[in-house]
């Protein structure tokens, strides 16, 4: 068995009490004696003795947290087998529960690459992506974004920080090439976060991608009647809820959140699942697609090629 198949595996023994009693502890509520619900989905029975959950409402259901995760958050595949194995399950307290106990992972360190001596590639990379010098020049100053070589190729790194500005993930973004995946250890509620100007601001705009958030930037930039520095802007990595709710924990000001993923079926289950979960927490969320094209760098290109005719 191969080491992907292997982390597959070992996902699929973590159950969806376990994933929840972990990254959502307030979520379950007790329907009958043997069955919960979740409070943002009131038809999402989960049975704790055999591990099964059943969405009505959606027609629905799976037997473990990767198919919860999928199915109910709209996370990616990938992205969700990477969560589970990162996964250190607290003990479950429903006395009910029965589910079987999840192997548990032992974390790789993180540790950022060591940065080239300049961002030439990275700078080149991203000019040509759109992305306006100032908002590059902000992202390379404050630390969030720098030049990393691996074997021939040049890569940007994004950088995700916690509450103290200490650098906790990192995701490569080749500038040749497709290559793209997280820096080994990286822990995947830190994301990619350009912060308001302000501790008082009220709003963040939420991407899946660190440069489709430079893109968001980059466009309320152009917009010259509208400061660009005066939100926040959040990149997740991927379909991921968990560094929206570590942002939203450590900036308890923001009261309204644009969500900007991308126009694909991805993107727009994803949306749905989190403008769900958040409105029931009291939070003013907003569906922001792009204008043109799949994501934000697509409408940034076409909005620069019409400023510049």
């Amino acid at each position: 068995m191969g080491k992907y198949q292997k982390n597959i595996e070992a996902a699929r023994r973590i159950s969806v009490v376990q994933y929840l009693e972990t990254y959502h502890p307030g979520e379950l509520v007790r329907k009958t004696d043997k069955e919960y619900c979740t409070r943002t989905h009131s038809s999402l029975v989960i049975t704790p003795s055999n591990g099964l959950f059943h969405w009505f409402s959606q027609h629905k259901g799976g037997n473990n947290a990767l198919d919860y995760l999928v199915k109910v958050e709209g996370m990616d595949f990938v992205s969700a087998v990477r969560l589970l194995n990162e996964m250190t399950p607290r003990p479950v307290s429903l006395q009910t529960a029965k589910a079987a106990p999840a192997q548990q992972q032992t974390s790789r360190p993180f540790s950022l690459l060591t940065p080239d001596k300049n961002t030439e590639a990275v700078t080149a990379y991203l000019l040509h992506r759109g992305i306006s010098p100032k908002v590059l020049r902000y992202c390379v100053h404050n630390g969030i974004l720098y030049q990393a070589t691996r074997g021939n190729y040049r890569n940007c790194v994004f950088v995700g920080k916690d509450e103290y500005g200490v650098p906790r993930s990192a995701f490569q973004r080749g500038c040749q090439g497709n290559f793209r995946g997280d820096v080994a250890g990286s822990k995947k509620q830190y994301g990619f976060l350009i912060p308001a100007n302000s501790e008082s601001c009220n709003i963040v705009e939420v991407y899946e991608a660190p440069i489709d958030a430079m893109s968001g930037a980059t466009l309320r930039q152009y917009k010259h009647d509208i400061p660009w520095h005066n939100i926040h802007y959040l990149a997740l990595g991927g379909l991921n809820f968990q560094p929206i709710d570590y942002f939203l924990q450590h900036h308890p000001n923001v009261k309204d959140i644009a969500l900007c993923f991308d126009l694909d079926v991805p993107g727009r289950n994803f949306t749905n699942v989190v403008m769900k979960r958040l409105a029931a927490r009291g939070y003013n969320v907003h569906d922001t697609l792009p204008a043109v094209g799949k994501d934000y760098n697509d409408y940034l290109l076409t909005a620069r090629r019409l400023i510049c005719r």
